[in-house]
């Protein structure tokens, strides 16, 4: 029988600020494939760290878990760069099961199928093995039974050699888990050569199941295995306090999270450049028709009270009553439409487009979706960074025009009521020094503006994710980031176009 799994004196750290947290050491297990095993140890003892190292999750963000020895999979090493012959021969059902919200039950398996060079047809077929023959229209409606199975569907579509499950039973009923149970040792049946590896703390619900109980043991820092029919002794499920080993200084350690973090950034603004051609149309396009149709009014309303109450007051307030009126509307022309209106129809659609795409992004990495697109073997930067890009640069210079066209409508409706000026008087000073330059300058600074935007919600948003708070933090950094740069661009550009 052929060998799925070999440790090799292998050991597993966390690094930790002044410390180390070591999880395993020393360990010599060689697993044979095609077992169905499950993998238990104490809460917060590693168990999920290591389905992330096997299925190549690590967080490129944060400093990597130290490893040490050898982890092999089907014969290739894990210990460093996850091999990318693995892509489609590891599938992962995560906890929080990653499902992608805006897509279809059917469209979820679709997506994993399409990753995998295989007919998106097969979907129907994957979810009625999954139990599924029926599946609602929408991921909302979805049981979190019916979630798990819609997980387990997804995760077949690419026929994995070795398949993940991290507790794929919790928050499940008895009836509920043991079903979910067989479903994944049905399904682990029917593939003569996968191996399948499942975390859990139900073991009730894999009874009679198992081909064997893998433990780990964070007391020992062990991982060894058990017959299918071993339980966990009292004293083997007490938790157990993080233990710190001499690691390197907490000084290096951040200094490491900063060279990371400005590596990242370095790879966001690359990844913008060279995914730029769209793989993902559909969500190009949906992306950016959200992205103008959402604002739009609201930008234009605050651009109509923008330039409605320049023209007014700048009228209302001539020191020679009644002279120099025209000069008065065509400095405020100028002003509003090349300067003014179009920075401040950037904040207002940073307002309110950054803060939801910022949130729907921290939102996926929180719940494992972003994960889960890296597991089918689908790139993030394809299905959210490329779209967000165009959507962006397209979308704020279709909104700032909004903008503008609605501040000089208000500006003629304001010019009449403050001094009986006629449209076509208005119209005459009003743009009598607006050139087609101010309209390029204006697209030119709306266009990148919006790009950079753009990658400050992805880049915030795909950051590390513990909790809700940090995905309210990134929509305020998204906010407050991209407002400045909006500022920048429109000051840096207007001084360098028109001083």
């Amino acid at each position: 029988m052929s060998e799925a799994l070999v440790f090799r004196n292998f050991g597993l750290a966390h690094r930790r600020p002044g410390g180390e947290e070591v999880l395993l050491e020393g360990v010599d297990l060689t697993l044979p494939g095609n077992g169905f095993f499950v993998l238990i140890g104490t809460s917060g003892g590693g168990k999920s760290s290591l389905l992330r190292i096997l299925a190549g999750l690590i967080e490129t963000r944060e400093p990597a878990p130290r490893m040490t020895g050898e982890l092999l999979a089907f014969g290739k090493s894990l210990t460093g760069e996850n091999p990318a012959s693995l892509d489609h021969d590891v599938a992962a059902i995560l906890q929080d099961e990653g499902l992608l919200d805006e897509l279809s039950p059917r469209e979820n398996v679709e997506v994993a199928l399409r990753a995998a060079g295989r007919s998106r047809k097969l979907a129907p077929a994957l979810l009625a093995q999954a139990g599924l023959h029926n599946p609602p229209e929408r991921v909302a409606q979805l049981s979190g039974g019916m979630r798990k199975r819609v997980a387990v569907a997804r995760a077949l579509a690419s026929s994995p050699k070795l398949l993940l499950c991290d507790e794929p039973t919790a928050g499940l009923d008895p009836d509920a888990a043991r079903t979910i149970a067989k479903l994944l040792r049905d399904a682990h049946d029917q593939d003569d050569g996968r191996t399948t590896i499942v975390i859990t703390h139900d073991l009730d619900a894999f009874e009679g199941i198992s081909d064997g109980i893998l433990v780990l043991d964070r007391p020992s820092r062990s991982l060894r295995l058990e017959p299918s029919d071993f339980r966990l002794s009292h004293t083997d499920s007490v938790a157990i306090s993080p233990e710190g080993d001499l690691g390197e200084p907490a000084a290096v350690h951040w200094l490491r999270r900063l060279l990371l973090q400005l590596a990242a950034i370095g790879e966001t603004v690359v990844d913008s450049v060279r995914r730029a051609p769209p793989v993902e149309m559909g969500q190009v396009v949906r992306t950016t028709l959200r992205f103008v149709l959402e604002p739009a009014l609201f930008v234009a309303v605050a651009g109509a009270v923008i330039g409605g109450l320049a023209t007014f007051f700048a009228l209302r307030n001539n020191p020679i009553d009644g002279g120099f009126e025209s000069a008065l509307l065509t400095g405020t022309g100028k002003v509003a439409t090349a300067v003014l209106v179009p920075m401040l129809s950037g904040f207002f659609f940073t307002a309110r487009i950054a803060a939801g795409a910022s949130a729907r992004i921290g939102t996926m990495k929180r719940t494992n979706q972003i994960a889960a697109l890296r597991m089918m073997g689908v790139n993030p930067a394809d299905y959210l960074l490329t779209p967000l890009v165009w959507a962006m640069v397209i979308a704020m210079p279709l909104v700032t025009f909004c903008g503008v066209i609605a501040a000089a409508l208000a500006a003629a409706f304001a010019a009449h009521a403050a001094s009986g000026i006629t449209v076509n008087g208005w119209a005459t000073a009003y743009f009598m020094t607006v050139r087609a330059q101010d309209v390029l300058v204006i697209l030119g600074k709306s266009t990148l503006s919006g790009y950079l935007v753009a990658l400050t919600c992805y880049h915030l948003g795909t950051g590390p994710k513990r909790s809700g708070g940090d995905v309210g933090e990134s929509v305020n950094s998204a906010i407050v980031v991209g407002m400045a740069l909006v500022l920048t661009v429109h000051a840096g550009l207007t001084f360098l176009i028109y001083a």
